[in-house]
């Protein structure tokens, strides 16, 4: 009950506009979102992917990357991280090890025969990745905010992963 009281005001209904009751015509900047007007600022925005398993801490990558400036892709398991490898143009991604019970070793290798720069993130041990994996960069999570941007800017910043063999 209390909570029903709490949104009450909010749906209330709103106040007309205008002074006759007619509704002001959409703004310009809602024309350009219905149109497409401005696409060419979201074509040339870096794509970033994150695959992550954990949907709170996605959460919080996309919504930091996406503070940056960065349009973000986001996945919580190993099927969609492939197809989204294989369907999408991307400048960097952001990989988490262990997906529920799987391995995103394919994802990794996806993204290296595609030249995209990538980071490895985990809570255990990523010595056996490091050494398949020798240019890539491995992270021990969790990871702060700063240290996100931070190696979100080196991927879009860096040559291509590689392999050393």
């Amino acid at each position: 009950m209390v909570r029903a009281e709490r949104l009450e005001p909010r749906l209330q209904p709103r106040k007309p506009d205008d002074p006759d009751g007619d509704p002001k015509p959409p703004s310009e900047a809602y024309n350009a979102v219905l149109t497409g007007a401005g696409v060419t600022e979201m074509e040339d925005c870096k794509r970033v992917l994150v695959v992550e398993d954990d949907p709170v801490v996605a959460m919080v990558m996309e919504d930091t990357l996406r503070a940056m400036g960065l349009e973000v892709l986001v996945d919580l398991n190993l099927v969609d991280a492939l197809n989204e490898v294989e369907a999408s143009r991307l400048d960097a991604a952001m990989i988490d090890v262990g997906l529920r019970g799987e391995n995103a070793w394919p994802v990794m290798v996806a993204l290296q025969k595609r030249n995209v720069p990538f980071a490895v993130m985990s809570g255990g041990d990523l010595s056996e990745l490091a050494e398949e994996f020798p240019r890539v960069r491995m992270l021990n999570k969790p990871l702060s905010v700063d240290m996100l941007q931070q190696i979100v800017r080196e991927l879009l910043a860096s040559p291509p992963a590689s392999t050393g063999g």
